[in-house]
């Protein structure tokens, strides 16, 4: 506890989620290696005698290397992050910290990642979940048409309880970014590959065995459910596994934009801000993968 209390970096991670921590805490070691602290634990750097001309040098070395501008955000907001905590423990005062807030990363966009899942691509996802006798087989199926169905971030579909499914309203409580409290809806089929899951490991019980509260377990080799909760590298897995199967190269993540372009397409881009629960409708729009083939055939018709 006095550690967290007298070093400003370690102040900093304790405020953000779990998984925000190790995605900061990995950003912070690199660009504590840049500046000269390759040797140096990074909670033991003296961040706090930072001055702007570090920083912009950070930038710059990140420019060099060709790290795309969201990234460069990435090091300063958490250089940023670092060093209000080192104003709060009185370690800076108050004009430091305002010189080093006006070092702006590198400017500029690039095309964003990722891919639109066609329908006919589910449906093939599924097939292959289908004739895979495993239970693996089953429960694949059934996190990939939650991915889907609701376009929920990988780490929500770990975390979620079978206390939180209404299956009923077919609706999931999970618990988002920055901590937040959501409902998420799903269509039917989805919820029908959800109780298939649930069926067969429950099948698998013994008699007087309670059921597990979560929803999702891991399966060791030789197809036997554990009673342990599935981790979120398992989903990475499922998903680049399963995309190999039908030839494609997917991500977790790609299932929350067919989601939301899905969403677009067939309603508008209000309603995919609601269902993706986005603070900001730009941040909805950004996820919109409609292909290159229907912005040609739009360019197309401008005849002369």
């Amino acid at each position: 506890m006095s550690d967290l209390l007298h070093k400003p970096l370690l102040q900093y991670l304790a405020r953000l989620a779990p998984s925000s921590q190790l995605t900061m805490r990995y950003i912070l070691q690199d660009a504590a290696d840049r500046l000269g602290f390759v040797d140096c634990d990074i909670a033991d750097v003296p961040w706090h005698r930072l001055e702007p001309g570090h920083v912009i040098g950070l930038v710059a070395a990140l420019r060099s290397d060709d790290y795309a501008p969201n990234t460069s955000s990435l090091y300063v907001n958490a250089v940023r992050g670092v060093m209000n905590e080192a104003w709060r423990q009185g370690l800076i005062d108050h004009e430091q910290l305002l010189r080093i807030r006006e070092v702006k990363p590198a400017t500029g966009t690039r095309l964003p990642p990722g891919r639109n899942l066609r329908r006919s691509l589910i449906r093939e996802l599924m097939e292959v979940c289908a004739a895979d006798p495993r239970p693996q087989g089953v429960r694949d199926a059934a996190i990939i048409a939650l991915l889907y169905g609701t376009g929920m971030r990988k780490s929500e579909s770990v975390d979620i309880d079978l206390a939180q499914v209404d299956f009923a309203g077919r609706s999931l409580q999970v618990v988002g970014k920055g901590n937040r409290q959501l409902v998420k809806y799903a269509p039917a089929w989805a919820f029908e590959k959800l109780q298939a899951w649930l069926d067969l490991r429950r099948a698998q019980l013994g008699e007087g065995e309670a059921d597990d509260e979560f929803l999702f377990n891991r399966i060791r080799r030789g197809n036997h459910i554990t009673r342990a909760r599935i981790t979120k590298h398992a989903i990475y897995y499922i998903a680049r596994q399963r995309g190999a199967q039908v030839g494609v190269k997917i991500m977790p993540h790609d299932f929350r934009r067919a989601f939301i372009t899905r969403v677009i397409e067939e309603h508008d881009l209000s309603i995919a801000q609601k269902l993706a629960h986005h603070a900001n409708i730009q941040t909805t729009a950004a996820y919109d993968r409609r292909d290159d083939n229907e912005r040609r055939r739009a360019v197309d018709r401008f005849d002369y």
